[in-house]
């Protein structure tokens, strides 16, 4: 994955983002918000044509509100379920935050930021974690 520089704001355009689509984590963001607990707030979630063959890439990311648990939406747009009301995100302040999240921000740009993030979950492990999410929250 390329470089990509760690960020944090809070200005009205980086919360509108999160009001628009939770962000993405890395399969090892994802494994720490399974182990905190969250299993069922976060939901499967998929870039289109980008695995082997031109394949779905799948990966486990945090909700959309009403998606906690299951499978996004086939647009998968919405405010994230871990968005506050005081307009901040829960998973801050424990460090909890996924990787797009922490590095997208109104400061600077971050180019094909969800692709690449879709291409930490292009691989054995990714697929693997999928895997283990499904079971915990009865997918499969």
């Amino acid at each position: 994955m390329g470089k990509y520089k760690e960020t944090v704001c809070s200005c009205d355009a980086c919360k509108q983002a999160c009001v628009e689509r939770p962000c993405w984590p890395s399969p090892r963001d994802a494994k720490k918000l399974m182990e905190a607990g969250y299993s069922k707030r976060l939901m499967l979630d998929y870039w289109v044509g980008g695995g082997p063959g031109g394949e779905d890439i799948f990966l486990v990311s945090p909700a959309i509100i009403g998606s906690e648990g299951r499978r996004a939406p086939r647009f998968p747009f919405g405010q994230c379920t871990f968005y506050t009301k005081a307009g901040l995100c829960k998973l801050h302040k424990p460090k909890l935050k996924p990787l797009e999240g922490r590095v997208v921000s109104c400061k600077h740009q971050s180019p094909n930021i969800h692709f690449h993030v879709a291409q930490l979950w292009n691989n054995k492990a990714g697929r693997a974690l999928v895997k283990v999410w499904k079971r915990k929250v009865g997918l499969e």
